[in-house]
């Protein structure tokens, strides 16, 4: 029975704890079963956040588009195949599938199918814990969730009779969620919005007396919140963990010549995420827009930090921010290996501005405070 029979769009269930699934990548993502693994590799890391146990992993090399179900018929058994050896129970592509193909898989295999998408949207509605972000995501999933709504209702063929006396027949359960979500999404959106006019004015009390801001940037789990308390005694929450923070923190932070800014830990970027979640968190985002630098903070020891900083860059890019002054951090510099150090340096003579530290074992930030002192 597929977990989505007993979701619900008005009262979101964790549908992933329990599970096991099979994660699959494909060839239009990564050219080769070697630039697959990466992908695989976060993915991964995303489930493990739900807590979703992955058994087996698979690259499909997709010759030919399938409109219904996205792979060929062939892959389709051998995904079934590869499910029912490692008795899992739950599918995961690592790209965005539509509902129509997410509709026919589940029908052939009778195992539930998700994409990243809701795998990602899941994280977030599991860590919101301000109103601001709870309505956010709750935004997010509800339009992600509208178009697959027949997905839930598939073999749901009755009606509901009209007001006695009223013409008609009435309107299918479809019919009515989807009227329902619709109305949930006008009410949402007019809420954000307001928060959105009080946070502007929290902002523009902050930075009346002209205490500069930065914005502290960059991949998701890359070491952004344990800087922030490094330098301010924060006590954000700091978990090893994809999105430990999913809400702007703002903190006074004294640098060595005396003067007082500003430092605001953001909602960590990953590689695509679902559009529905970056217009959510616009307003989330809009630090990074509206502060004096940038302070992007890469986690050097992952084999893919170049991927990580051009993730980063094309968020930034999307925002408009990318051209703000920017310094960058190379985090995590006491777990690179030796081998790995030639990308490090090559980078490091990109034209960026960057300091190599380790957030956790460094003494001191004297040198990155000192740096942003003389940039601003």
């Amino acid at each position: 029975m597929a977990f989505s029979e007993h979701a619900d769009i008005r009262k979101p269930q964790d549908i992933f704890k329990r599970v096991t699934a099979l994660l699959v990548v494909t060839s239009d993502q990564a050219p080769s079963r070697t630039a697959a693994q990466r992908h695989r590799d976060e993915l991964e890391s995303l489930c493990l956040t739900l807590g979703i146990r992955s058994a087996a992993w698979d690259f499909f090399n997709i010759r030919s588009f399938n409109s219904a179900t996205y792979i060929g018929s062939g892959q389709v058994q051998r995904l079934a195949c590869i499910a029912d050896e490692n008795q899992c129970n739950l599918i995961v592509f690592n790209n965005s599938i539509s509902p129509r193909i997410q509709r026919n898989l589940e029908t052939i295999l009778d195992i539930a199918v998700v994409d990243r998408q809701e795998i990602i949207l899941q994280i977030f509605a599991d860590r919101a814990t301000t109103r601001e972000a709870r309505l956010q995501v709750e935004l997010a999933q509800l339009q992600y969730s509208l178009p697959r709504l027949k997905r839930k209702w598939a073999d749901l063929s009755q009606q509901r009779g009209g007001v006695k006396g009223a013409k008609g027949s009435g309107e299918k359960q479809l019919e009515l969620d989807k009227r329902t979500a619709q109305e949930r999404i006008v009410r949402l959106k007019k809420e954000i919005a307001q928060i959105g006019k009080s946070r502007d004015v929290q902002r523009r009390n902050r930075t009346s007396g002209n205490v500069r801001n930065v914005a502290i940037v960059g991949y998701t789990n890359s070491g952004k919140s344990t800087l922030l308390n490094r330098i301010s005694d924060a006590n954000v929450l700091s978990e090893n963990k994809l999105f430990a923070t999913l809400d702007p923190t703002t903190r006074r932070v004294r640098l060595p010549g005396g003067e007082t800014v500003l430092f605001t830990d953001t909602v960590g970027f990953v590689s695509d995420l679902p559009h529905e979640l970056v217009d959510a968190f616009r307003s989330t985002l809009e630090e990074a827009v509206l502060a004096d630098l940038l302070l992007i903070v890469l986690d050097a020891s992952r084999d893919d930090f170049l991927m990580c900083w051009e993730t980063t860059k094309s968020v930034l890019e999307d925002l408009g921010a990318f051209e703000k002054p920017r310094l960058v951090l190379l985090n995590k510099m006491d777990l690179v290996p030796e081998e790995a150090m030639f990308a490090i340096n090559s980078f490091t003579l990109s034209g960026e501005r960057c300091i190599k530290v380790s957030v956790k074992e460094d003494s001191s930030m004297e040198n990155v405070l000192s740096t942003i002192e003389s940039m601003l």
